[in-house]
């Protein structure tokens, strides 16, 4: 296996405005699952970060809807 290839999982709340991830998985309970799913985030989505601030919310496009999740769910949510 080549591990230069291998693409490297990141916190939300580390990626930069403008940046394209696709979601790779959340750490947390299943309410937040299950509250991540409903806003349609989930596995293998790709969303679009529109806004990051170091501790202020993350705003993402994911489909066609914006959404401002707050800094401490984002950073709980891993994108590659």
């Amino acid at each position: 296996m080549n591990h230069m290839n291998k693409i490297e999982c990141r916190r939300l709340t580390d990626m930069g405005t403008g940046s394209l991830a696709i979601v790779d998985r959340f750490e947390g309970g299943g309410a937040f699952k299950e509250k991540l799913i409903s806003m349609g985030i989930l596995p293998g989505k790709e969303i679009e970060i529109i806004s990051s601030r170091k501790n202020g919310p993350v705003v993402i496009r994911v489909n066609d809807t914006r959404l401002a999740l707050g800094h401490g769910m984002a950073y709980k949510i891993y994108v590659k």
